[in-house]
């Protein structure tokens, strides 16, 4: 998967793949630059560093190459999140582990809440998104890298099965690496942490402190 990692994945879905509900196409940069450009400049967005940059900005890094492509899911007929999964030999995060065949990074934003918040939504997505890897695609490991300081996320990802193995630092900030397979998935979704919240640092190794306060950055957990 690793020298055709967009164009294996990409012929492995239909034009309209659809998940628990949620409907994954590719993303249409002439559609759905604006739509991401004001996702882009919310303040919750801060962690993906492009508020402020232009179209041709967006289109630049969001544009499809061999090792990386996006995906906008759709909900209710609206776009609700945008997600980008690349290969990660052939990304930063590759230098601070050993990358094996079959992981996927990952990458993630939900659109601003539109009207009253829905609980749990968010989970739902991100529960759908490792779904999509990890069955429909059949990579053998979910990769992410959050922000330390993005607590709201630490805790989403503990309940879909994201374990953190250590502290990173990227180029652009500090970081934890986590993984996900689909029997630590699996395995989640049949725990306590499936139905109800679990503490902020339950996917961090003992020797790891998650911080206890961040900026918001997902519409609704």
């Amino acid at each position: 998967m690793a020298s055709l990692f967009s164009s294996h994945c990409l012929t492995q879905l239909s034009a309209i793949t659809s998940i628990n509900g949620f409907q994954f196409r590719a993303l249409d940069l002439k559609q759905d630059l604006p739509t991401l450009q004001s996702w882009f400049n919310q303040e919750y967005a801060q962690f993906w560093g492009m508020q402020g940059l232009n179209l041709a900005a967006i289109e630049n890094l969001m544009a499809t190459t061999q090792h990386k492509f996006a995906l906008m899911g759709e909900w209710q007929g609206k776009s609700l999140f945008m997600v980008e999964l690349y290969d990660p030999a052939h990304d930063e995060i590759g230098h601070h582990y050993r990358v094996a065949p079959g992981d996927c990074g990952m990458h993630l934003i939900i659109a601003p809440p539109d009207g009253s918040p829905i609980n749990g939504l968010s989970f739902k997505v991100m529960d759908a998104i490792a779904q999509l890897v990890l069955e429909k695609l059949a990579f053998n490991r979910l990769v992410v890298e959050p922000d330390q300081l993005n607590s709201k996320i630490h805790r989403l990802n503990s309940r879909v099965g994201i374990r953190y193995e250590k502290a990173i630092q990227l180029s652009t900030k500090a970081a934890y690496l986590g993984f996900c397979t689909a029997a630590e998935r699996q395995q989640a979704s049949n725990g306590p942490s499936s139905t109800g919240l679990v503490q902020t640092s339950s996917a961090l190794p003992s020797s790891l402190a998650a911080p206890v306060t961040s900026p918001m950055t997902l519409s609704t957990l």
